[in-house]
């Protein structure tokens, strides 16, 4: 009998600890994971676009990867990212910070846009030739007009000339500031 009782015990502790482990197991997974600290960081930038909310034709050829808040763009020939208000011609100036990886050959080029390939600045040409986009990471900042019309709402990243993708390219972060 005591036997008996002392089986009993030890299997009621046993089924106990696996009944709670398990609803332990999963309201861990059911609680949502929040932002990562490179997104958190990325984000706390003045002017800083939000990686996770590109838009674009390619999206199969552009990655995003929530857990190391990177987009990795790899055969895609144009994505763009919507401005926080429109761009007012020669009066806005846009001071665009990009940091990344470039593991490419090609590039890509830069501009505002109307959101339909109207180019409304002049190209800002990221080429891997010379010191514009070196290999590997690169923290780059320049400068953007509106010079040739209204309408800028988008932030226009392309391949590095027409019909040309951009080959390989992890972006980090993507600030703009209006000046």
């Amino acid at each position: 009998m005591k036997k008996t009782m002392l089986l009993v015990s030890v299997l009621a502790a046993m089924a106990f600890a696996v009944t709670s482990c398990a609803s332990k197991s999963a309201a861990a997974d059911e609680a949502p994971a929040g932002p990562s600290a490179a997104r958190i960081a990325a984000l706390e930038e003045e002017g800083a676009l939000d990686l996770a909310e590109f838009k674009g034709l390619d999206a199969w050829a552009c990655k995003y990867n929530e857990a190391d808040y990177t987009l990795t763009v790899k055969g895609a020939e144009m994505f763009h990212f919507e401005l926080p208000q429109e761009v007012i011609p020669n009066q806005d100036i846009l001071t665009v910070h990009l940091t990344g990886v470039n593991k490419g050959k090609e590039g890509f080029r830069v501009w505002i846009d109307t959101g339909a390939q109207q180019d409304l600045s002049d190209p800002q040409y990221m080429g891997c030739v010379g010191d514009a986009l070196p290999s590997g990471d690169f923290d780059v900042t320049f400068e953007l007009n509106a010079n040739k019309g209204p309408g800028g709402t988008c932030l226009w990243i392309k391949g590095p000339r027409w019909g040309t993708p951009i080959d390989n390219v992890v972006f980090k972060s993507v600030a703009v500031i209006y000046n």
